[in-house]
């Protein structure tokens, strides 16, 4: 049976937890998106039926006025038909003879008076026609404006209809697309899955390994020991191949460091040119490895893991780096005798990390005791480095001890010893394209 990645499949988890939370999001958006729409058309609806009714006030207005001018027209074409009948009864007045011979003429006084009226009362109704007029002109200008506002209402109205359609379409379609990915997420999970389990059913070296990812501490019973936590980082060859393997298709980081020396191996020109990226990769590669394999073993202890943690030291700005910090503890960690060496379950653990030769381990002393500083903060605290610190000399390695136990936090070597650690990233940079998973 063909090898099966772990970390391919955790990767396969990961997508589909992330289109899970994908379709989360965009359901949120798009009811955020519907709903801010669809307020946009009852607003637009509203504002439409709003219109409707002014416009029928304005077309009502309109009619009175229509109806108070015609009225007006009427009552000045009934006065300029008085003052006509008027004007001809002055006359007809002023045209009689002299009745009494004195030479005054006839008395039209009343007939005066009537044109008078008549004038003063087609004056009026003059007047008043100009206002109907001008009442009757601003409500058909207002009946008007009112038709414009209701076409352009009804206008949104439709735009507003349109988009509410597009939005639900849009929506539906990328949840749609979403769900159809999810679901083929969860099945290419699940064949990957059975997969997985059938290598490891197959492949014990590999089913152990799944169990040291997955380790649950909670069910060891009582408290985690020193012989624990050293079993958990004594890595065998073959697992420490098989964590490599899961670091890179896991770690994006780890991966591009994997691949910058293959690349530097293969373009190698010459023993010479191997040796210099052998010695590279010692160097830089090596320790990081190390802190992969503190970290996988110990995380399953916290509820969280911070890596790389600024710690100020002084008021000059120094600081020192904590390699790694696991907080919110599942189970109580004793890390060896002495004060600061355990935490209870909800405490915190803090490590630094150094993985090399013995002569390297003592020279780091000083910057060790520094990188002290930073650990401070936790419950319980340890440098953690390779075995080969019990290759110094006795008088070394105590002063070595006393040093970070003195700094408050004791040296405890359970890591593989460098040469192991070496070899293993070596031969992972040396492994053929074609053999990765």
């Amino acid at each position: 049976m063909a090898q099966v990645s772990i970390g391919k499949v955790e990767n396969l988890e990961d997508l589909v937890r992330d289109l899970q939370s994908v379709r989360e999001a965009l359901e949120f958006s798009c009811h955020a998106q519907i709903a801010a729409v669809e307020h946009q058309c009852e607003d637009t609806r509203n504002e439409s039926q709003c219109s409707e009714n002014l416009l029928e006030s304005a077309i009502q207005q309109e009619q009175a006025a229509h109806q108070a001018l015609e009225s007006a027209q009427q009552a000045l074409d009934s006065s300029q038909s008085w003052i006509g009948s008027a004007e001809s009864s002055l006359s007809a007045c002023l045209a009689q003879p002299d009745a009494n011979d004195d030479g005054a003429g006839p008395d039209c006084s009343w007939e005066y008076a009537c044109v008078d009226e008549a004038q003063a009362d087609t004056d009026q109704a003059q007047s008043m026609l100009e206002l109907a007029q001008a009442d009757f002109e601003r409500a058909t200008e207002n009946r008007q404006a009112m038709e414009r506002r209701v076409d352009l209402t009804k206008q949104a109205l439709a735009m507003a209809s349109q988009a509410l359609a597009q939005a639900l379409l849009e929506c539906n379609a990328r949840l749609l697309s979403v769900t159809q990915a999810i679901d083929i997420g969860i099945a290419r999970l699940a064949a990957a899955q059975q997969a997985l389990d059938a290598y490891l059913a197959t492949n014990p070296s590999a089913a152990d390994f799944h169990a040291w990812l997955k380790w649950d501490p909670t069910q060891h019973g009582g408290p985690i020991t020193p012989d624990v936590l050293r079993d958990r980082m004594n890595l065998s060859a073959e697992h420490r191949h098989l964590l490599q393997e899961y670091l890179y298709q896991r770690n994006p980081d780890y991966r591009r460091l994997i691949d910058k020396y293959r690349g530097q191996w293969v373009n190698a020109n010459g023993d010479v040119e191997r040796n210099i990226v052998a010695r590279r990769a010692r160097i830089h590669l090596c320790g990081e490895f190390g802190e992969q394999i503190v970290r996988h073993a110990l995380a399953p202890l916290g509820g969280r893991i911070e890596t790389q943690g600024r710690t100020f030291v002084g008021d000059n700005g120094r600081y020192t780096k904590t390699d790694l910090l696991i907080t919110d503890l599942r189970v109580p960690v004793i890390l060896g005798r002495g004060e600061g060496m355990g935490a209870p379950v909800g405490g915190s653990m803090a490590f630094e990390v150094k993985c090399g030769k013995a002569q390297y381990l003592y020279a780091q002393k000083d910057h060790m005791v520094f990188q002290a500083e930073g650990h401070k903060q936790a419950d319980a605290q340890c440098t953690l480095c390779s075995r080969d610190v019990q290759d110094l000399s006795p008088q070394k390695q105590k002063e070595l001890r006393d040093a970070l136990r003195l700094a408050g936090s004791p040296m405890v070597g359970m890591l593989p010893r460098k040469n192991d650690i070496d070899q293993s990233c070596l031969d992972f940079i040396r492994q053929s394209e074609e053999q990765q998973p």
